[in-house]
């Protein structure tokens, strides 16, 4: 049954932003071009911040948290910044930045997915496979959308030196105590849910703007 939980679990991480982008262009009529340059792009920067990341050392947990939440607070959002404002500048519809948000969370949950069904055969996998991996298959998109939709927000605004830190602060404090409750899933969950939820009702207000 385990081996069936990594496999669904696997799916159920490869499947849901291919679903949800094919369901949000079939609705809104969004663009699909600016998921594919957030695939793209995210390849280079969580290698380029994964070598940083290499050289944190752990000895000291909160200090390991900090430093990584920081990290990858600036190099996801800024990368999303600089190719939303210089590169896809003619993609200046806001339904282009909840496909940008979908493409980002994708490469994410691409890699979370291909662990999955590699734990087949190994009896690595935990119990919980498949719901945590629902659970972050869904919210990992809506987090990754959400302070995509900010980050938009500030440049179709001009206020990109407000809203660029406050995307950058947000996902360093989810990275932060994601890692520094691994320990515990329930936490997680919980904390997760109720910061993205957040996050969502925030960047859903800028979007309606």
């Amino acid at each position: 049954m385990t081996d069936i939980n990594c496999l669904l679990a696997g799916l159920a991480r490869l499947l849901v932003p291919v679903l949800l982008l094919i369901f949000w262009h079939k609705r809104t009529g969004a663009r699909i071009f600016p998921a594919i340059a957030a695939f793209l792009v995210c390849l280079p920067v969580f290698t380029i911040a994964g070598l940083i990341r290499t050289g944190f050392t752990q000895n000291d947990l909160l200090s390991f948290c900090l430093k990584q939440g920081l990290l990858y607070g600036i190099f996801e959002e800024g990368s999303k910044y600089l190719v939303l404002r210089f590169l896809l500048s003619s993609y200046d519809d806001r339904r282009d930045a909840v496909t940008y948000g979908i493409g980002h969370g994708a490469f994410e949950s691409f890699s979370g997915g291909i662990a999955c069904i590699n734990l087949i055969s190994t009896g690595r996998a935990a119990p919980d496979i498949l719901p945590v991996n629902l659970f972050t298959a869904v919210e990992g998109e809506a987090f990754a959308i959400a302070l995509t939709v900010l980050i938009f927000y500030g440049i179709q605004t001009g206020r990109s030196k407000i809203m660029l830190p406050i995307a950058i602060f947000l996902h360093f404090i989810s990275n932060a105590t994601t890692t520094l409750y691994s320990f515990s899933t329930p936490i997680i969950v919980i904390k997760s849910t109720v910061i993205t939820a957040g996050i969502c009702y925030v960047a859903y207000r800028c979007f309606l703007k």
